[in-house]
Protein backbone atom coordinates (compact mmCIF):
# COMPACT_ATOMS: atom_id res chain seq x y z
CA UNK A 1 0.00 0.00 0.00
CA UNK A 2 2.61 1.85 1.17
CA UNK A 3 4.89 1.61 -1.95
CA UNK A 4 1.68 2.66 -4.22
CA UNK A 5 0.80 5.66 -2.87
CA UNK A 6 4.62 6.48 -3.03
CA UNK A 7 4.58 5.67 -6.78
CA UNK A 8 1.49 7.75 -7.34
CA UNK A 9 2.43 11.21 -5.22
CA UNK A 10 5.85 10.83 -7.12
CA UNK A 11 4.13 10.48 -10.50
CA UNK A 12 1.80 12.87 -9.54
CA UNK A 13 4.28 15.54 -8.28
CA UNK A 14 6.66 15.05 -11.60
CA UNK A 15 3.84 15.14 -13.96
CA UNK A 16 2.92 18.52 -12.36
CA UNK A 17 5.87 20.37 -12.33
CA UNK A 18 9.77 18.57 -13.41
CA UNK A 19 11.86 20.96 -12.28
CA UNK A 20 15.11 20.11 -10.55
CA UNK A 21 13.22 21.27 -7.38
CA UNK A 22 10.92 18.81 -7.36
CA UNK A 23 12.76 16.25 -7.55
CA UNK A 24 14.74 17.07 -4.75
CA UNK A 25 11.41 17.92 -2.41
CA UNK A 26 10.93 14.51 -3.26
CA UNK A 27 14.57 13.04 -1.69
CA UNK A 28 14.47 15.32 0.71
CA UNK A 29 11.19 13.82 1.70
CA UNK A 30 12.70 10.27 1.38
CA UNK A 31 15.75 11.37 3.39
CA UNK A 32 13.51 13.01 6.12
CA UNK A 33 11.05 9.32 6.45
CA UNK A 34 14.53 7.33 6.44
CA UNK A 35 16.25 9.08 9.11
CA UNK A 36 12.81 9.41 11.39
CA UNK A 37 12.81 5.49 10.87
CA UNK A 38 16.30 4.82 11.01
CA UNK A 39 16.28 6.95 14.86
CA UNK A 40 13.07 5.00 15.97
CA UNK A 41 14.68 1.60 14.95
CA UNK A 42 17.64 2.44 17.47
CA UNK A 43 15.28 3.91 20.22
CA UNK A 44 13.51 0.71 19.31
CA UNK A 45 16.23 -2.02 19.49
CA UNK A 46 18.92 -0.57 22.22
CA UNK A 47 20.14 -3.99 22.93
CA UNK A 48 21.06 -4.71 19.51
CA UNK A 49 24.77 -5.37 18.47
CA UNK A 50 27.33 -2.23 18.23
CA UNK A 51 28.32 -2.98 15.20
CA UNK A 52 24.49 -2.63 13.84
CA UNK A 53 23.87 0.38 15.76
CA UNK A 54 27.29 1.89 14.44
CA UNK A 55 26.04 0.71 10.70
CA UNK A 56 22.51 2.51 11.35
CA UNK A 57 24.34 5.69 12.92
CA UNK A 58 26.37 5.59 9.48
CA UNK A 59 22.80 5.18 7.64
CA UNK A 60 21.36 8.17 9.13
CA UNK A 61 24.29 10.48 8.84
CA UNK A 62 24.08 9.11 5.08
CA UNK A 63 20.81 10.54 4.77
CA UNK A 64 21.13 14.01 6.41
CA UNK A 65 24.10 14.90 4.35
CA UNK A 66 21.68 13.73 0.75
CA UNK A 67 19.23 16.36 2.54
CA UNK A 68 21.78 18.94 3.22
CA UNK A 69 23.12 18.80 -0.41
CA UNK A 70 18.99 18.56 -1.95
CA UNK A 71 18.60 22.25 -0.17
CA UNK A 72 20.73 23.98 -3.00
CA UNK A 73 17.89 22.75 -5.47
CA UNK A 74 15.19 23.42 -3.51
Amino acid sequence: MAKGMSWIKTNVKMTMDESDATVADLITDGCNMGTKSLNRYLNQYRGADHASRELCGRLISIEEKLCRDMKSYL
